[in-house]
């Protein structure tokens, strides 16, 4: 059996405006990874806001999505895998033998099992999203501070499926961009 799923995570810092709980990994993974931040799991939502607010937050921002807190695959049905970010993403039938040589040693791997093959689905289009969007503030950042890019292609901003560390993407993006005057 699959052990239980952290349902709620309280993110106090990293890639993110203000401290947030979400109920989707898949929204919390890009925010987190490859960055100084500050975060924890936990099995309910009591449990995440009361984490929240023993570190000086009184009212975190919540992204709750529908059917938050039950996704752990129930006892003798078959499980989902999700790997968001891996050397193949997909959903696999078994972790052992198919999903974990997928993410082990993976660098920025993101995967988790799921009830439904629909929420493993959302799971990795939370992530794809929460990457876009991890993305373009680090471009619009750089746009801010006077960087311009050399041109508009967008070509070589992304890897094919292979070894790469997260991290490397937005730097690449951001290296793209030429200060102005140079």
């Amino acid at each position: 059996m699959p052990h239980k799923n952290k349902e709620y995570y309280a993110v106090l810092t990293g890639r993110i405006d203000e401290p947030t709980i979400f109920s989707s990994w898949g929204d919390v993974h890009p925010r987190v990874t490859g960055c100084r931040s500050k975060l924890k799991a936990f099995d309910d939502l009591l449990e995440a806001q009361d984490f929240v607010e023993k570190n000086g937050v009184k009212q975190p921002k919540l992204v709750i999505k529908k059917g938050a807190g039950e996704t752990t695959p129930l006892l003798g049905n078959e499980a989902f895998y999700a790997v968001a970010n891996g050397r193949n993403p997909g959903i696999y039938p078994y972790y052992h033998g198919k999903t974990k040589p997928e993410v082990h040693g993976f660098s920025g791997a993101c995967h988790k099992h799921f009830r439904t093959h629909s929420q493993a689905e959302a799971f990795i289009e939370d992530w794809r999203n929460s990457y876009a969007d991890v993305c373009r503030r680090e471009i619009k950042a750089k746009l801010d501070q006077g960087s311009r890019p050399p041109n508009m292609g967008l070509r070589g901003i992304l890897q094919a499926n292979s070894e790469y560390d997260i991290s490397e993407d937005i730097t690449k993006m951001t290296e793209k961009l030429i200060l102005k005057g140079e």
